[in-house]
């Protein structure tokens, strides 16, 4: 059945209340065909929507105004070209396409293409640099990589570092741009080979998609992402989202992560429901500009990316009419955000937890009757049991690491070429994330921080999130990131580094973080020491680099 139905409140509520069994039952039956027979991500995401020939995928807006509409159908053909184009160069199933790619329509045509084939898709962040790229290359040891011609010379700086010699297939440029002899063009490999790669069969579990962890804990890891991770992510993407056939998404995160690739990106497709994409750096006035046009309903990105839109639209009169809610993960949500976003008289921002390996297990839902609060989530999300525990994997009442009970459909299967490593996730039927958390009286999960990132001062255990938070609620912080400073009496002490916009003194501002964080957090957990930079470390993800921190 390939129609959209809409999304009914009471269905979703009553969901809810289903057994963890009873909700997958549920996303299986929402597939095109029984799981038991095979489940392909190419067949879900695109061909199942494509007999509708005119059924929207995605609008592709460009940076000089112009855009390109795609239907599934689209996408179903040009994807199959590029399947018989790697056929033809003697890629094979089980084979990895890696691809160096930023947003638009070829990270998804390559995409959908690998999966059609049965060949495993390895997606590359385009700011990675030449160690990034080959640490990652060189695990993955892909057959071929589809590069974007502006990152063509980042991946010849990362060629000489290479085990292997990947066949080269580049999105030109102007004039020829980026191709560089020995390389074929990706469009021209789609005009000169028929579409008659039809969708292999896989099994659910098959490897799909190789993704490497951004490493702020150690070396990158690559998560074995099989197909049925399309079923993993439909709780979520119906209990948060809750797209209606009527709704546009438009999706801010980058296709070279998790989150982006799937999680606003094949997932929503796989629900049959339109996305916008914008292929352009990032300026919050061209997103609302988009918005406008598009008539966007929902939006995801990043918070660091909301906050900066928020500004903007702030000085321009709110934001575009038919926006109706928004989706923001990798960081939590602090408090001036959510106020400030409140502001505009649309729904909350619905903040999620996740990994690649566990994929999002917690959420603020859709039309809960609890209003949001900052910081913390409220619910898990249905077809997921989570628990905290300690490192052994014994259940925790109130703080511990967040925990899976072996799902049914897991996000990761395993870590490339690192099977102890995998293995030493599990306590027994407990997935450990390595993340921390805490839950209040109410049943509210408040994220505290990764657990190497915990700072234990004179015998309290103290989060950097919790106190980064009211740091952040302070006007005259732009940004904050909250590690702990070795102190001989102590043993640690908290050390604030925080990012000024100038608006307040320096020593004064000092003085009043110390005092904020006394009174909403307690005197255990105030910085001691506060340090101001012009901009703290992050991955190319966005995500605090502390160990960067820890280390000056």
């Amino acid at each position: 059945m390939s129609d959209v139905r809409p999304v009914d409140v009471h269905e979703l509520l009553a969901e809810r209340d289903m057994s963890i069994d009873e909700v997958w039952a549920a996303a299986e039956a929402r597939l095109d065909r029984p799981v038991s027979e095979g489940l392909n991500t190419a067949h879900e995401a695109c061909d199942r929507w494509a007999r509708d020939r005119a059924r929207l995928a995605m609008i592709v807006r460009h940076p000089d105004g112009s855009s390109e509409r795609w239907t599934f159908a689209d996408l179903a053909a040009a994807s199959s070209r590029f399947a018989t184009a790697m056929r033809a160069a003697g890629i094979r199933r089980g084979d990895r396409l890696a691809a160096l790619l930023p947003q638009g329509i070829e990270a998804y045509i390559a995409a959908l293409a690998a999966w059609r084939s049965g060949v495993i898709y390895m997606p590359l962040f385009v700011g990675f640099g030449p160690d990034a790229l080959a640490e990652r290359l060189n695990g993955g040891e892909p057959k071929a990589i589809v590069v974007d011609h502006r990152y063509r010379d980042a991946f010849e700086s990362a060629r000489h570092l290479l085990t292997g010699d990947p066949h080269v297939y580049t999105v030109v440029g102007g004039r020829g741009g980026g191709l560089l002899a020995g390389d074929r063009s990706f469009w021209a490999e789609i005009d000169r080979h028929p579409a008659d790669t039809p969708v292999l069969h896989t099994a659910a579990d098959e490897p799909a998609t190789l993704i490497y962890t951004s490493g702020t804990t150690g070396p990158p890891k690559g998560c074995i992402q099989p197909h049925h991770l399309l079923l993993t992510i439909q709780p979520f993407l119906r209990h948060t989202f809750a797209l209606q056939p009527s709704d546009m998404l438009f999706s801010g995160a980058n296709p070279g992560w998790s989150y982006g690739l799937y999680t606003t990106g094949i997932g929503v497709m796989a629900l049959g429901c339109p996305r916008v994409v914008y292929t352009g750096d990032f300026k919050p006035a061209d997103w609302l500009r988009i918005f406008e046009e598009e008539r966007v309903t929902y939006v995801a990105a990043a918070p660091s990316a909301f906050r900066q839109l928020v500004k903007v639209a702030q000085r321009s009169g709110g934001l575009p009419p038919d926006i109706r809610g928004a989706t923001s993960a990798g960081e939590p949500l602090d408090r001036p955000l959510v106020e400030a976003w409140r502001q505009f008289g649309v729904a909350d921002i619905q903040d999620g937890y996740g990994q690649s390996e566990s994929a999002m297990s917690l959420a603020n839902l859709a039309h809960s009757k609890e209003p949001v609060v900052p910081g913390a989530l409220s619910s898990v999300v249905p077809g997921f049991d989570v628990a905290l525990v300690d490192d052994d994997g014994n259940l925790q009442d109130e703080q511990g690491i967040i925990a899976l009970r072996k799902p049914r459909y897991q996000a990761s299967v395993g870590y490339w070429n690192a099977q102890q490593q995998w293995d030493a996730r599990w306590r027994g039927e407990w997935f450990l994330t390595g993340d921390v958390a805490r839950r209040d009286e109410e049943g509210r999960w408040w994220f505290v921080g990764r657990d190497d990132d915990l700072i234990v001062t004179s015998g309290y255990n103290v989060g950097p999130t919790e106190v980064e938070n009211v740091i952040l609620d302070h006007p005259g912080v732009d940004d904050a990131a909250v590690v702990a400073a070795a102190d001989p009496d102590r043993g640690s002490v908290v050390r604030a580094v925080v990012v000024a916009n100038g608006s307040v003194p320096q020593d004064r501002l000092t003085e009043e973080i110390q005092a904020a964080v006394r009174e909403r957090v307690g005197r255990h957990a105030y910085p001691r020491i506060v340090d101001f930079v012009d901009a703290l470390p992050r991955t190319e993800s966005g995500k605090i680099r502390r160990h960067v921190l820890r280390q000056q």
